[in-house]
Order: structure tokens, then C-alpha cells, then sequence
């Protein structure tokens, strides 16, 4: 084994002569050392030796891969103001990437980024161009350092793996510091499905058809949301196996699935809390009855009372649908008929994240105020209430009855 390594990778550095990567050292040195290792006389001194070449030709190596990296990011970004791409044909900065230096489309963008960020970022362009920080972890601390914070994220990420601050950075905002708490809100998981091609056109045509009915692109939260609400053969909406617990000391509540638990914001258990069953104190040896926070019977009026849609006005959603408290819970709401509507996932978490507010009462007295990130006042607003012309007024008739022609004696 030790003959065969020795022959697949020369080592060099040995018997007092300096590391290098190539020349006459490299090979006296190999040359010097092969007949050695092949010979029966080989020692436990020699193997250490051995492995100590080894080390230092290949961390040699990382070293000028990554400082090449480094002058290849410096570039990319030059070349992309000289627009490049257009002397070879291409369309894109991308497209040359891909095509002259063979980056995937996800790796080309980036290593953009990444390389616009260095220039704003001279600690950390200076440790990159060095080799002593990898492109994994610098491409990391870019999502988050900005100059005034650039030398806490250099201090704190010091003889990390890239994994390491993979996890550091995650749910950071750009600018937090490195001991800032995060937001679950922008934490993410990669999910990753590897089906054969029957399969595959089944999710593609699943794919489009969800997209359909909403009437736009979905993003893949709201992908996830329409799989796992998917109705019941009644039109409600079928439990999803998953619990939400708030622990006692920090308060902080947490969604528990398939053996992993996730950090929730307080706006995300709110929403995830108005349609629910209470289970009690998980710490306790008291047993309690399953309690759905909204009685079957009424959750099931209101389903038929909105004709299993979302209640707001202009939504073409009828799956993927949530009860929803206009008075929240937390703030006295009841389970009163007129304090509950049906809303699309999506505008569910509108409601919660307070992009949209829904006054008034259930079903006809509710006014919808969309509002931007940011903004107090509303630049939508949108009423419950029907619509009756002048000349059907005498003929009007209460929501949810017929109109019946009487006879005339």
C-alpha cells in the first residue's frame, strides 16, 4: 500500500530538501525515497517522513489554488466591467462563465458575488489573496460582513471549517455581527429529490399545476405549503404531522417534524397556532384529552360557509387553505363564527408577517388593507361586502338563501 502511494503521488521535501511542487528537488527526492519505501528496511521513522512530504505538498497546493482563486475573483470582476462576454459572442457575463471557465450556473453566480463583495471588503480580500482563507468560508462571511464589522468576522470564523461558518452565517441578516441571534425566518434548508424520469414528469406537471392555480410562480416555501395542506376528500384541510412547542425558560417556540426541531418567529406561531389541537405540558406525567383549538363543527361551517376558497376578495385559491382568527388569540379572539374567516396559506402569512390586515366581522363586514414592508399606511383596500346595483335592491336577499318567486294571488 505504502509502495503504491508513493508511486500515484511523489512526495517531495525529504532528506533536507526544501518543499517545492515540481523540479530536480522534487525528483531526487521521489527517486531517493522510492527505493526506500520498495525496500524491506523501511522504518517507522521513514513512513512519518513520508506522510510529512505528503502534508506539505498538498497543503502547498491549497494554498496557491485558493490565492489563484483569489486573483481569478479580482478578475471576474474587471472583466464584467469590460463586458467581456460580447468579444467571444455571448450574451451574458454568466454565459461566458460557464462556457470559457466551466462554472456551473449556480457557481457562476456566485463567484460574482463574491467577487463584488471583495472589493468592499479588504480584510477579508487580503486573507483570500494570501491563501489563508478558503473560498468555501469566504464565500460564507461575504453574505454577512460588511466593513464596519469586517474584523469580527475574521476573528470569530478563525480556524473554522467551511461548515462551521456555513451555520454561523445562517438566518444573519447583511451587516449582523457575528454574535447577533438569528432569524429563523431566513434560515434554509435544501430539500433534494432524485427520482427516475416517470416520476420526475409527474412532480413537473404537480409543479405546474400548483402554479396554475395560484395564478403566478410560486417560491418554494409556498410550494412545500400546498403540498403538505393538500384537502381532504371533505375540502378541508388535512393534518400535517407536526407540533409547535414553546419552551418555558426563553420563550422561544420551535416546529418539531421528522426528528428535527426548527426555531419559529412569533409571527410564524401565531399562524401555525390558529388551527390547532393542544396536547399540554410535554413535561408533565398528566394526561389531558386532545383539545382542537377550534371545535370541529364550526371549523367545518366555515369551510362550507366560504365555499371552501380563500375569503379574500380576488384569491383564486381553493386549496391550501387555513382557518384564520381577525382577532387573534393572543389578543382575546374567540372561536365566534364572525371572528373566523378561510385564507390561502399565502395570505395566511401575509396576515401574520402584517402585510395584510383584516378587520370588521365574518362574512360580509370585512375590510382588507394591503400593505408594503415598511409602510403604515395601506395601498389597497378591499371590502367583503356585496355588491348590489340599483335595480336589484328590491331582489336582494341575505347571504347563503335563495331568492324564490311567489305566486301571485
Amino acid at each position: 500500500m505504502l509502495a503504491r502511494a508513493a508511486n500515484a503521488i511523489p512526495p517531495s521535501g525529504l532528506s533536507g530538501t526544501r518543499t517545492t511542487v515540481g523540479g530536480a528537488d522534487e525528483s531526487r527526492a521521489t527517486h531517493d525515497l522510492l527505493g526506500a519505501v520498495e525496500s524491506e528496511s523501511t522504518n517507522q521513522a521513514l513512513q512519518v517522513e513520508y506522510r510529512m512530504a505528503l502534508h506539505h505538498r498538498l497543503t502547498a497546493r491549497a494554498r496557491q489554488r485558493v490565492s489563484l482563486e483569489a486573483e481569478e475573483a479580482r478578475d471576474l470582476v474587471f472583466a464584467e466591467e469590460a463586458g467581456i462576454w460580447r468579444d467571444h459572442g455571448y450574451v451574458s457575463m454568466l454565459e461566458y462563465m460557464e462556457r470559457e471557465l466551466h462554472h456551473g450556473p449556480h457557481a457562476t453566480k456566485e463567484r460574482l458575488r463574491v467577487a463584488n463583495e471583495l472589493f468592499d471588503l479588504p480584510l477579508l480580500a487580503e486573507r483570500f489573496r494570501s491563501g489563508e482563507m478558503p473560498y468555501s468560508v469566504v464565500r460564507e462571511v461575504t453574505r454577512v460582513a460588511v466593513p464596519e464589522n469586517e474584523h469580527e468576522w475574521l476573528a470569530s470564523t478563525e480556524g473554522k471549517t467551511a461548515r462551521q461558518v456555513e451555520r454561523m452565517v445562517s438566518g444573519l441578516p447583511k451587516g449582523a455581527a457575528p454574535d447577533a441571534r438569528p432569524d429563523p425566518k431566513l434560515v434554509r434548508h435544501r430539500i433534494v429529490l432524485e427520482v427516475d424520469g416517470e416520476r420526475y414528469a409527474k412532480w413537473l406537471a404537480l409543479r405546474t399545476a400548483i402554479d396554475d392555480e395560484q395564478g403566478s410562480r410560486l417560491d418554494d416555501n409556498a410550494v412545500v405549503d400546498a403540498i403538505a395542506s393538500a384537502p381532504r376528500s371533505d375540502g378541508t384541510s388535512r393534518p400535517c404531522l407536526h407540533a409547535v412547542t414553546t419552551c418555558k425558560v426563553c420563550k422561544q417556540s420551535s416546529m418539531v417534524a421528522a426528528g428535527m426541531q426548527t426555531p419559529l418567529r412569533e409571527s410564524a406561531r401565531e399562524r401555525l397556532l390558529c388551527d390547532s389541537v393542544e396536547v399540554g405540558d410535554l413535561e408533565s406525567e398528566q394526561i389531558v384529552p386532545l383539545k382542537p383549538n377550534i371545535p370541529s363543527v364550526t371549523r367545518r361551517k366555515v369551510f362550507v360557509r366560504e365555499g371552501f376558497a380563500c375569503a379574500v376578495p380576488g384569491c383564486r385559491s381553493r386549496r391550501h387553505l387555513d382557518i384564520h382568527h381577525i382577532t387573534f388569540r393572543s389578543q382575546g379572539g374567540t372561536h365566534a363564527l364572525s371572528n373566523i374567516l378561510l385564507t390561502c396559506a399565502g395570505h395566511h402569512a401575509q396576515v401574520h408577517e402584517g402585510l395584510l390586515v383584516i378587520t370588521g366581522r365574518a362574512p360580509d363586514e370585512l375590510v382588507f388593507e394591503f400593505r408594503r414592508a415598511g409602510e403604515e399606511e395601506p395601498h389597497l383596500v378591499l371590502t367583503s361586502a356585496q355588491v348590489v346595483f340599483e335595480a336589484e335592491a328590491e331582489a336582494s336577499v341575505p347571504r347563503g338563501t335563495e331568492l324564490v318567486e311567489r305566486p301571485t294571488c
